[in-house]
């Protein structure tokens, strides 16, 4: 295939310099893209895939019986409107407001900091949901997964729940600070 193009763009070099026709330029240009974009990075489909990290995380909303560790996921686009991709951006802008308020990056934060966060975007789903008139479960937990790659080629999937609420913390009433409360 590759040689067709490089046949192709060959043709059209030499059409395009032999009768100075604009009209050459458009199969050489695509033609060039067609070949380079494997191993260039401004034509290829998929740039962003062509050097992974070693590790990367997403987060999802599940819900509990008795246990918090022993959790089942909840489509949570379908009460709320947020996709796992927004949950995940709602995370690292909460917890960064919430860790600049404490002087620390947000790293730095503890469980117990980091389950206060959960709270609060949990707190905020359960709003977001009863505006739409949906009703989120009684238990709910955010689970952070971070997915590694391993030596030997395959990969692992890690995950923590960050925090939790159930009626009894639902209707708690500590206050967050102001930035996370955004």
């Amino acid at each position: 295939m590759d040689g067709i193009f490089g046949l192709i763009a060959a043709v059209s070099l030499i059409g395009w310099i032999a009768t100075r026709y604009s009209i050459w330029c458009l199969p050489f240009l695509v033609s060039v893209a067609i070949l380079a974009e494997d191993d260039c990075y401004p034509l290829s489909f998929f740039p962003m895939y062509s050097d992974p990290d070693e590790s990367e995380n997403y987060l999802f909303v599940a819900t509990w019986e008795t246990d918090p560790t022993q959790y089942h996921a909840i489509p949570i686009e379908e009460a709320t409107g947020l996709s796992a991709p927004k949950v995940k951006k709602m995370w690292k802008s909460y917890s960064r407001d919430f860790a600049d308020d404490l002087k620390k990056k947000d790293t730095e934060l503890t469980d117990e900091e980091t389950n206060e966060i959960s709270g609060v975007l949990l707190r905020e789903f359960r709003k977001v949901a009863a505006n739409k008139g949906k009703e989120l479960p009684e238990n709910l937990a955010l689970v952070e997964v971070w997915i590694e790659a391993t030596d030997i080629g395959g990969w692992t999937e890690t995950p923590e729940v960050l925090g939790t609420i159930s009626p009894s913390t639902n209707a708690s009433t500590t206050e967050a600070p102001s930035a996370v409360a955004q």
